[in-house]
């Protein structure tokens, strides 16, 4: 029960702009009634809610510092708005299904405001670890040395169920005539060690993760869910 109420106690207040039930006073008063009500979970909710800003202002230095990777990196696929007034950087594997689900909650959202948004996708291979050919070299390579058959290349990559291998890849830069993109991986994979490393900086521990604003936002969102969202900050 004490671990509900700090739970419940922690959304009201970390989510509380979201909220278009209650006012910020109203939470307020209702957070004083719980506390006053149940004082043994003072403690526990003070020291979740000192951790939680503690790793916000961590959030904020690592996005800082790495800013122009995330943002200005031209060897991050993107798509959207020229001059976004806002850009969502997503860490993404292209063998994870809930990306594959993302992705089109996401091209639906620019395709709703193409003038206003552009998505940046850090590709990160979780699923293919330790495979030097795999689907996010082959889509780096493509989107440097081919980027007119790009975007067909990434939504053949995004819609097959499953973990990519070698053939799967293959049959995708045969049908697209980019076999040549599976040779030479050696910047891309450095490309994909830096995106890793930067995941782990940001101390995500799976895909998909959104960056919109400088919130981070890990998992998958349905588009009912990222649509207020990004009007928010629209």
């Amino acid at each position: 029960m004490k671990f509900k109420l700090i739970v419940s106690l922690m959304a009201s207040l970390l989510f509380a702009p979201m909220s278009f039930a209650m006012t910020q006073q109203e939470q307020l008063q209702d957070i004083n009634k719980i506390l006053n009500a149940h004082p043994d979970i003072i403690a526990g909710l003070h020291n979740n809610l000192v951790m939680y800003l503690q790793q916000q202002e961590g959030l904020s230095l690592t996005l800082k510092k790495n800013h122009d990777f995330i943002y200005a990196n031209p060897d991050h696929p993107s798509y959207g708005a020229k001059q976004p007034k806002l850009t969502i950087a997503v860490i993404t594997d292209l063998s994870c299904p809930w990306c594959k689900k993302l992705d089109p909650e996401l091209r639906k959202l620019v395709s709703e405001y193409p003038d206003k948004i552009r998505i940046v996708n850090i590709y990160v291979p979780l699923k293919e670890k330790g495979n030097p050919v795999n689907s996010t070299t082959f889509a780096l390579n493509v989107w440097k040395n081919n980027p007119d058959k790009f975007n067909s290349v990434e939504k053949m990559l995004y819609s097959k169920p499953g973990i990519h291998n070698l053939r799967s890849i293959t049959k995708v830069a045969q049908k697209e005539e980019v076999t040549q993109d599976l040779k030479d991986v050696d910047r891309a994979m450095e490309m994909s060690a830096k995106n890793y490393q930067l995941m782990l900086k940001l101390g995500v521990q799976g895909t998909p993760a959104m960056i919109i604003d400088d919130q981070l936002i890990p998992g998958y969102l349905p588009y009912d869910q990222l649509l207020p969202l990004v009007k928010e900050r629209l």
